[in-house]
């Protein structure tokens, strides 16, 4: 089952976040006919939402847009405090050559921004915006944290994608460390953060999050948080039709002048709606 676990050490003052959502990756592999370096690059930008939702309070949302100038041109993920998650890339159809044994997420990237964007509840959205430093996206996310939010992290991520373009495992961990945290539990902390499996190899060999916590710190964990993830997206046709009205009366009188019913497909999760021009009447009239 995916989940997220988040946890304080034992020991020493450090904020952990484990996650494994191999299936809910795997779902938008299946919704968007990804080939292997577009999976890998959508179920880390999604993995490394989930990991920023564990800072959420009910309610809330994060959307990370990794914009880049590379063949995937751009990559959306979005998830929940309550561990849904969706995203897209504007490319599925991209698959390069591996580098040093991996799939080239950086490439596939490219050069850009990573654009985060939190619905907290308030009147406006938070923004924050970052250079891409690699466009592998975990370096790039734990830049963003340190940079914008003045949250010292490591982030690793990780999407193994199969020969027969299945995903087989997908996931990552988020190590934070807390007030008190002296410079030596630092120094200790990145030396084994450099040592460690890929994330990919952990959750290969059957771990779950909190398995994966404990051997990026390399200490006991106490859980704070369980949760179940999945890909879900709330999108409905009341949803689309608020869309439509928000274009404005010049562009539903567009739509309606073509005589025939408009369709929408949300980019998410590729269902099409289907809105009739007695719809777009209606809306029209509502708008006044």
């Amino acid at each position: 089952m995916d989940a997220l676990v988040k946890g304080i050490t034992r020991g020493e003052p450090l904020l952990v976040v484990g996650l494994v959502d191999t299936a809910a990756v795997e779902r938008a592999k299946s919704v968007h006919d990804t080939f292997p370096t577009a999976s890998a690059a959508l179920g880390r930008l999604m993995s490394g939402a989930l990991l920023l939702s564990s800072f959420l309070k009910d309610g809330q949302k994060v959307i990370l847009q990794a914009s880049g100038d590379g063949p995937l041109h751009g990559i959306v993920a979005e998830a929940d405090s309550a561990g849904s998650v969706r995203g897209y890339v504007k490319k599925p159809h991209v698959h390069l050559g591996l580098k040093d044994g991996k799939l080239d997420v950086g490439r596939g990237v490219g050069k850009g921004y990573l654009n985060v964007i939190k619905d907290l509840g308030l009147r406006e959205y938070y923004r924050g915006t970052v250079p891409l430093r690699t466009g592998e996206i975990a370096t790039d996310l734990a830049y963003y944290l340190n940079a914008s939010e003045q949250l010292p992290a490591a982030v690793s991520l990780g999407v193994y994608v199969d020969v027969d373009n299945s995903v087989k495992a997908s996931g990552g961990f988020l190590v934070h460390p807390l007030p008190g945290a002296d410079e030596g539990a630092i120094a200790r902390l990145e030396g084994r953060l450099g040592k460690i499996r890929p994330v990919s190899a952990m959750i290969l060999e059957g771990m779950g999050p909190r398995e994966i916590m404990e051997e990026a710190a390399g200490l006991p964990v106490d859980v704070l948080e369980d949760k179940e993830v999945r890909f879900r997206c709330p999108c409905t046709k009341d949803r689309v039709l608020d869309a439509i009205a928000a274009l404005g009366k010049s562009e539903i009188d567009e739509l309606i002048g073509k005589g025939e019913a408009a369709k929408v497909e949300c980019r998410f999760c590729r269902t099409e709606y289907t809105v009739s021009v007695k719809e777009l009447s209606s809306l029209l009239t509502d708008l006044g």
